[in-house]
């Protein structure tokens, strides 16, 4: 429903005789005014692209989650085909560019802060083939990223850390009181997400299962 607000301007001019009569000058106020609400929770945000942050593209690997406070966007990792070697080897990512490798959007306005934590999934952890077997002693890091957002947010940045991932959940991207509202992105670039492999294990192809959890206070 539209609404109109109509203002009316009164003018007068009246001759006084020869007696002109001039007004004080007076000081005068005015107000501006503004109401900031929730977003809206069905409404998602695309990821952000860290090279420039208000370019926003179509995500690969979008969450599906709603909610004024969630995660959006989670990047899946792929080291890619390795050889054997003799020896420990330690490994880059690949796939993707990793230009988002997190993003949570705080959409309350209420400052309350939040906490981003990773670790294994608790019923299959760590690197395994689909019949079982396991990529012994292998150990994914998750560097401290860069915490990214669009230029003109307002908010104070959240804090990172570097992972290095276990069944345990651990803080990778934490929000303090009154930081990290909006939408962050934490930036990991290809050479810092590793994999350590020790010698002796099998051929195969394995994947890892991550959980990410995010609640509602800082941790």
């Amino acid at each position: 429903m539209k609404k109109m607000i109509l203002i009316t301007a009164l003018f007068s001019c009246a001759t006084l005789g020869s007696t002109v009569v001039h007004a004080e000058d007076k000081d005068a106020t005015s107000t501006a005014k503004i109401g900031i609400s929730q977003a809206d929770p069905d409404n998602p945000v695309g990821p952000i692209d860290p090279i420039d942050p208000d370019d926003n593209p179509n995500s690969n690997d979008p969450t599906g989650n709603t909610g004024v406070l969630r995660i959006d966007y989670i990047s899946n990792i792929d080291f890619g085909t390795q050889t054997i070697s003799g020896s420990t080897e330690t490994y880059a990512a690949q796939k993707p560019s990793l230009r988002t490798e997190a993003q949570v959007s705080d959409l309350r306005g209420t400052g309350a802060g939040w906490n981003l934590q990773v670790n294994y999934d608790s019923e299959s952890a760590g690197f395994k083939t689909q019949s079982g077997q396991e990529l012994k002693g292998a150990q994914l890091t998750l560097p401290n990223g860069t915490p990214k957002t669009v230029n003109d947010n307002q908010s104070a940045t959240p804090s990172t850390a570097v992972v290095t991932v276990n069944t345990e959940a651990q803080n990778i991207m934490t929000s303090a009181v009154n930081t990290g509202l909006g939408t962050w992105a934490d930036q990991m670039t290809t050479t810092d997400v590793s994999l350590k492999v020790p010698s002796g294990n099998l051929a195969g192809d394995y994947t890892a299962t991550l959980e990410w959890t995010l609640t509602d206070a800082p941790a």
